[in-house]
């Protein structure tokens, strides 16, 4: 019987690592980033900023690199006039951060990625940033990429922006360009929580924004001068961890340390479900680096006896761990009773339709699956392995690829994966940590 004993340090946040390069273009110096997750979609911010003119120097260690920033300055920048094209990749967090980046400067900006992202939504971007005086132009369908945007005719408009959804990279977006303006104070607000990686870098460089965290209203005001240069160092991503957290929990007689790994409040949804689902899970070292909050994470399976109970995720809690409701669910599958998943549309709009693929791979390892409206509901098996064996189709999603692999190890027989390559994306030497900690009795 297979089951996780040892330590790993999951690989730098990928969230943190894009804000990290893309807020070093707001200040004039050197920035050095460390244990920077240096991925498919970092690599696509990476080479973005080295168009509109950073130099970078990057030190190549994969899940925990090294790169050093340079900048000309944020005031240098925008005095430049740019034409230039963007290739995002697969990365939706470039394509949305930039071009709320761009929406400062002036020029001619065309974005594009691969057929994943060409199917992502961008108008919840795209629209506000028009209302501030960006104009924006389709070459394909719209709302998609390919897009066009032409910035810096006009000063960029402040406003108020109560997005109707829970997004941080729209909320990034609209702070980047609202850093750009010239005058008036901007004001950003979602309805629920979500993480906050953007206000805590920035307010740790010292721009000029502030957070009203009762009502969740964010102050941004247009950057008149420079920041300093600081150094940032990069948490573990809990999303990767998650992976972990969950197979651990799940794979009878498993104890698993996650070193170095970032709890940022928007984004603790898998360690909340888990525990109150009766997972054994403590943080210890609690400590904050560069703004953020990071531990180290211990967790324990459950004893035979005590299984994990189902539970129920309204669509409130769903934005403070969208990314990691797929790990979620293969907790559910092996915990006891029924486990209910409202809200959860956002699934659809990301690398994949997540909602259908999640819920079908689940359904063909053998659990007992059905999709709701907006989620999905999922009748546990009170620890009982399921079958496995079935077909596990990733559509070039890193996140359902290593699920897959996760699935295929707590399950009786492995999953026939469509491949495990997009991987990385987002964690490059998961199957070599995998490795690290696994264990046969």
């Amino acid at each position: 019987m297979p089951f996780l004993r040892g330590e790993i340090s999951p690989p730098g946040d990928k969230s943190v690592t894009h804000r990290a390069l893309l807020f070093s273009s707001l200040v004039k110096g050197r920035v050095h980033i460390e244990h920077a997750l240096l991925s498919g979609d970092t690599r696509s911010t990476a080479k973005a900023l080295a168009k509109l003119g950073l130099s970078l120097n990057i030190d190549d260690q994969g899940a925990a690199a090294t790169i050093d920033v340079v900048s000309p300055g944020y005031r240098h920048l925008k005095e430049q006039s740019f034409d230039l094209s963007f290739d995002c990749g697969n990365s939706g967090t470039t394509i949305r951060l930039l071009s709320g980046l761009c929406a400062g400067l002036k020029g001619t900006f065309r974005f594009d990625g691969d057929a994943s992202l060409r199917r992502r939504d961008m108008t919840r971007v795209l629209n506000p940033l028009s209302e501030m005086g960006v104009k924006v132009d389709y070459q394909g369908a719209d709302g998609h990429a390919p897009f066009t945007i032409h910035c810096g005719d006009k000063p960029l408009k402040a406003g108020n922006f109560p997005l109707q959804v829970s997004s941080a990279q729209v909320e990034t977006a609209l702070m980047l360009a609202a850093l750009g303006g010239e005058q008036g104070e901007t004001r950003v607000s979602t309805p629920y929580l979500v993480r906050d990686h953007s206000y805590r870098a920035l307010a740790y460089l010292g721009a000029p924004i502030s957070l009203d965290r009762d009502s969740r209203v964010y102050t941004i005001k247009p950057l008149l001068s420079e920041l300093p240069a600081r150094d940032f160092v990069v948490p573990g991503d809990i999303s990767s961890a998650a992976f972990f957290l969950v197979a651990a929990a799940i794979m009878p007689g498993s104890e698993l340390l996650l070193k170095n790994v970032g709890i940022n409040p928007g984004r603790t949804l898998v360690l909340d479900t888990l525990r109150r689902m009766g997972a054994s899970i403590s943080a210890q070292n609690e400590r904050e680096v560069c703004g953020e909050p990071v531990c180290d994470l211990l967790v324990h399976s459950t004893a035979p006896e005590k299984r994990l109970q189902g539970v129920k995720i309204e669509a409130s809690q769903v934005p403070s761990g969208i990314d990691e409701l797929p790990a979620l669910a293969l907790a559910f599958a092996f915990a006891e009773g029924t486990s209910l998943v409202e809200g959860a549309l956002e699934l659809k709009q990301k690398e994949s339709d997540r909602l259908r693929l999640l819920t079908e791979n689940l359904s063909n390892a053998g659990a007992m699956v059905v999709t709701t409206a907006d989620g999905f509901v999922i009748e546990g098996r009170g620890g009982s392995n399921m079958k496995g064996g079935g077909l596990w189709n990733t559509a070039l999603d890193h996140r359902l690829a290593m699920l897959g692999i996760i699935a295929s190890l707590a399950c009786e027989a492995p999953c026939l994966l469509e491949e495990t390559e997009s991987m990385a994306v987002s964690y490059p030497r998961f199957q070599l940590d995998l490795e690290s900690v696994y264990r046969h009795m």
